[in-house]
């Protein structure tokens, strides 16, 4: 078992990995873990680690770690602290605890997609939240919110693993202790049952050593210390196939590793050998010294052999042919050295790569990935031969590369665990291998791998009746037939407290087992896959740990607690939830049918488009006021009234305190500017006054002549001038060349990609921007900026898996949804439909005031272009377009963060936050201080002239956050109409106060139009 730890700026990156790896791969990018991914202004100094405890069980095969944290802040500010670890394969975290008020509290299983809301809920008021959360293959994250300023939090793991024996017999056990700074006080026990020979060594060598009988305890204590070896300790392996049988939740379990003795054929060495390389980004993290050492072993001994090698990224390159001679592969190896590693890891492109996979002795078929898939493609033909599927990298999905290698005959190979010689001889000489596996009185049987490891098989399964046979059909070498037969007796169930967080080891590995093999097909499985994460608190694909505060937490989102005394209060207060929820539920509707009135109203009336006065003569002509000067004070959200999501809380959560308005530079004066604003006027007032000549609802004026210009983004950051400059062969070079600086910069890649855009070069653009999927695993932000930025240059079947993936991590996010909405309207128009009433209809957090009203804008607009739609969901009083000359929404992609629309029109009059209707009648919503968006501003009737677009950074609230503000602007023209235009532009605000012209309107007079 391998553990190594390290802290740097304002994030702590644990790191976990298997027996035979170093402390932390040197080839993992440096910059995701070396350099600070956050930017906060008030924070200059690092965590720092004051204490660490390690306490090892170690019986036989098993090892349980647990392994205490104490984090102290020395800044004057509390953060959010996020570790960061990949496990190794058969290791498993089965509970952590934070404390709270001095007492350790234990997590508790809940839905993945709910922890995160969760926690992102609690830690805005304040309170202390702790989530654990897979991300990707064995990648998992833990975020504790709030260290606070100039104090320290506590945060325990536990972590489990199941030890297989080397060959020579021994099992090892290895904590290495890299933590990249002195300890303040480090304590580590070790307690060994049932070993024998025990042989400590590395930083254990010289450890007190207790004996008693066959049970051993070892302890190291060091002050001020910083570690250079591991914790390391070996023992003779126990005589036997361990098979254990145990009672969970009154039902039976068994597991059981069935020695298997891989005995082999000869060497078939093949004549052809299919390499499919994944060089993504993720790729630089693997040990290709590993990789070209195996590859050197398997040339040597074919000799003479032709090599077809495709390079997988986003996309897969074309094919590329070598001839080996002699075992020489000096080409193919320099091709592969010359490798630069960029772009997200495609399923589709590994698959292109295996595309000639077949069975024969003469044909080889060979994937090197680590398996983390993030560009849409996973639904890929899978190859119709076996695959060897060859991991070297310590943060890789070793249950995506068993799954693909396995399907089709072939296998993992895993060369942390695997020397050279044992990988070509998994490559080339065939063993054995489980063909079948069967049971009378249990059912649910699920296998590690069909193929030996460490000379055993692992299986696992659940028992049906008080007595079980389960059969092995086994295949050897030469392809005979056996069978192997277990028998299975359920013990009495064992009894348990009510409190007890202890999973029996049968119980535990079986629902691992069994969860792996369901994640084959992840879509299909999930409501299955969440139900056993719950029931047996693992950590999934769609299940999380999470620790809470209070009673009232867990009841406000309905998440059973830990405790039997919590639980019983917990049960009372939830029977009070149904009521008023329902209750909610009708407010909502009818909260949106009123607004719709209003809006109705507004697009009825008839405003006008005359010039506006003069100012008196008697005075100096006024300057326009800047916008953040004016007299308005933002509505505190907590004067709102809430609007809950169902899982959201019945008492809407405290807000935090609204933001203030700081000076900000001015636009340019206009010609003529309107008379300033009275800010405390609402706009709905002004809707509803009473029209000159109402038009039926519906019915559009003739759309004027406008067109919309975008302004270039033109970024200044050193990088872009040489990307500008340099010519289309050399142009990739120089971003190579830039790269490093800057691996952590979502606006790099953004910037850079859109050089390549504009230069033609696409395939360039699109490998480029997809790096943002391999910069933080499971981020909804930048996944969302990814999937805007491929809209905006028309790439929707990129953008829709990745929205869906974005809808899947925050399905309580109303721009999930209606994100997702609007980039399948083109190709699914009913799917979209159905989305954007979820977002009207839905009951959302208070932050998102309004996206309701605009959602349903667009999915009257959307059917109104696309008859025959099915509109039986949508209430009645709901289903009527109200066709607009001009519209601009905003959104961007971070939370707790106040960007401001504005909209200058012709005459000079601006509609923004604090004036939201212009006296032409442009409206502008309510504004989003909270993060995300949208705000729109609308318009029925354009008066000729130019409308300027500007969108201005106000500020955030974020406990860690990005220097930069990505923003997605939507400029349409006839919305709503059959000449309905749309332009999409992605940029970016550095900082408060800065504020960007995004683009313009130009709507031409009746004569010029006519023309």
């Amino acid at each position: 078992m391998t553990h190594s730890l390290m802290l740097r700026s304002l994030t702590l990156l644990l790191a976990l990995a298997g027996p035979a790896a170093h402390a932390l791969s040197p080839a993992l990018p440096p910059a995701r873990l070396l350099e600070p991914r956050f930017f906060v202004p008030d924070a200059s100094q690092p965590l720092t680690l004051q204490r660490v405890d390690v306490h090892a069980l170690l019986a036989g095969s098993q090892a349980q770690t647990r392994i205490e944290l104490v984090v102290r802040n020395p800044n004057p500010r509390q953060l959010e602290a996020t570790l960061e670890f990949p496990l190794a394969d058969g290791q498993s975290v089965t509970g952590f605890a934070l404390d709270v008020r001095g007492e350790m509290v234990g997590a508790v299983p809940v839905p993945k997609d709910k922890g995160r809301q969760v926690f992102d809920d609690i830690s805005r008021r304040r309170v202390d939240p702790a989530l654990l959360e897979r991300t990707a293959g064995n990648n998992f994250k833990l975020r504790i919110y709030p260290v606070p300023a100039g104090g320290e939090r506590r945060v325990q793991l536990q972590i489990a693993e199941t030890l297989q024996p080397g060959a020579q017999g021994r099992v090892q056990y290895r904590l290495p202790l890299d933590f990249g700074q002195p300890v303040a006080q480090f304590d580590a026990r070790l307690d060994l049952r049932g070993a024998t020979r025990p042989q400590p060594a590395g930083a254990l060598a010289g450890a007190e050593t207790f004996t008693r009988g066959d049970e051993a305890s070892l302890r190291v204590q060091r002050r001020d210390w910083r570690p250079r070896e591991p914790l390391a300790l070996s023992w003779a392996a126990a005589d036997g196939e361990p098979v254990v049988v145990q009672t969970h939740d009154d039902r039976a379990y068994a597991y059981a590793e069935i020695a298997a003795a891989d005995t082999r054929a000869a060497p078939r060495l093949p004549r052809e050998v299919q390499i499919a390389w994944d060089a993504s980004g993720s790729g630089a993290g693997r040990d290709h010294a590993r990789e070209f050492a195996l590859l050197d072993a398997l040339f040597a001994a074919a000799r003479d052999v032709r090599v077809r090698l495709v390079v997988a990224r986003d996309a897969a390159e074309p094919a590329q042919a070598f001839d080996v001679r002699g075992g020489d592969w000096a080409a193919l190896r320099r091709t592969l050295e010359k490798l630069a590693y960029d772009g997200a890891s495609s399923p589709a492109a590994w698959a292109a790569g295996l595309a000639d996979a077949r069975s024969g002795g003469q044909s080889l078929s060979l994937l090197f990935s680590d398996g983390l898939a993030n560009w849409p493609g996973d639904g890929a033909t899978p190859p119709a031969g076996p695959v060897f599927a060859i991991n070297a990298a310590q943060r890789a999905d070793l249950a995506r590369l068993r799954r693909l290698a396995e399907a089709g005959g072939g296998r993992l190979v895993d060369l942390n665990t695997l020397d050279t010689t044992a990988a070509l001889a998994a490559l080339t000489q065939p063993g054995l291998r489980l063909a079948d596996l069967s049971a009378v009185g249990a059912d649910e049987l699920v296998a590690q791998s069909i193929h030996p490891e460490h000379g055993r098989l692992v299986i696992a399964a659940r028992l049906t009746a008080p007595e079980a046979r389960v059969t092995l059909t086994l295949v050897d070498a030469q392809g005979r037939r056996s069978q192997r037969q277990l028998l299975l007796k359920a013990p009495a169930p064992a009894a348990a407290t009510a409190d007890d967080a202890t999973l029996p080891l049968a119980a535990r590995r079986w629902a691992e087992l069994r969860v792996a093999e369901l994640e084959a097909d992840r879509q299909r499985h999930r409501a299955q896959i969440r139900r056993l994460g719950e029931q047996f608190r693992l950590l999934s694909a769609e299940t999380s740990l999470i620790v809470l505060d209070e009673l009232a937490d867990y009841v406000r989102y309905e998440i059973v607690p830990p405790t039997a005394a919590m639980r019983a209060a917990y049960q009372q207060q939830l029977a009070q939830l149904g009521t008023r929820r329902q209750a909610g539920r009708d407010q909502q509707l009818e909260s949106l049918a009123r607004r719709f009135a209003e809006r109705e109203a507004w697009w009825a009336r008839d405003f006008t488009k005359t010039p506006p006065p003069p100012p008196p003569q008697s005075q100096p002509r006024p300057s326009p006021a800047p916008v953040a000067a004016v007299a308005e004070r933002r509505v505190s959200p907590a004067a709102m009234p809430p609007t809950p999501r169902d899982a959201a809380p019945v008492a809407a959560p405290v807000p935090p305190p609204p933001l203030m308005r700081a000076p900000a530079p001015a636009p340019a004066p206009a010609p003529a500017p309107a008379p300033a604003p009275a800010p405390a006027a609402p706009l709905l007032a002004s809707m509803v006054a009473p029209p000159a000549a109402p038009k039926p609802a519906g019915e559009a004026d003739a759309a004027p002549a406008a067109s919309i210009a975008l302004r270039a983004w033109e970024p200044d950051a050193p990088y872009v001038r040489r990307l500008r400059e340099a010519g289309d062969a050399d142009r990739y070079a120089v971003y190579l060349d830039e790269r490093p600086g800057y691996v952590a910069s979502t606006a790099f890649f953004i910037d850079a990609a859109e050089i390549f855009f504009a230069r033609g070069q696409r395939e360039l653009a699109v490998r480029v921007l997809s790096n943002l999927a391999e910069m933080e695993l499971e981020n909804r932000h930048i996944l969302r900026i990814l999937a805007y930025r491929l809209q905006q240059a028309d790439m929707a079947t990129l953008a829709v898996p990745l929205l869906e993936r974005v809808r899947e991590l925050a399905p309580d996010e109303p721009q999930s949804h209606r994100d997702l909405a609007l980039a399948l309207a083109p190709t699914q128009p009913q799917r979209a439909v159905d989305l954007l009433w979820d977002v009207a209809s839905g009951r959302w957090d208070w932050r998102f005031a309004d996206i309701d009203l605009i959602a349903l804008a667009e999915l009257n607009a959307l059917t109104a272009r696309t008859p025959g739609l099915d509109l039986s969901r949508v209430d009645p009083r709901l289903r009527r377009n109200l066709p607009l000359d001009l519209r601009a929404v905003l959104s961007w992609d971070a939370d707790n963060t106040d960007i401001d629309l504005w909209v200058t029109d012709p005459d000079g009059e601006k509609a923004y936050y604090a004036h939201r209707l212009t006296r032409q009648g442009g409206a502008m919503t309510r504004d989003f201080t909270g993060g995300y968006g949208p705000e729109e501003f609308a318009l029925r009737q354009a008066k000729p002239g130019r409308y300027e677009v500007r969108a201005q950074f106000f500020g955030h609230r974020q406990q860690l956050v990005s220097p930069y503000t990505t923003l997605m602007l939507w400029l349409a023209t006839g919305f709503g109409t059959d000449a309905q235009k749309d332009q999409r532009v992605v940029l970016r605000l550095s900082g408060r106060g800065e504020q960007v012209l995004v683009g313009t309107f130009d709507v031409a007079p009746p004569a010029a139009a006519s023309r």
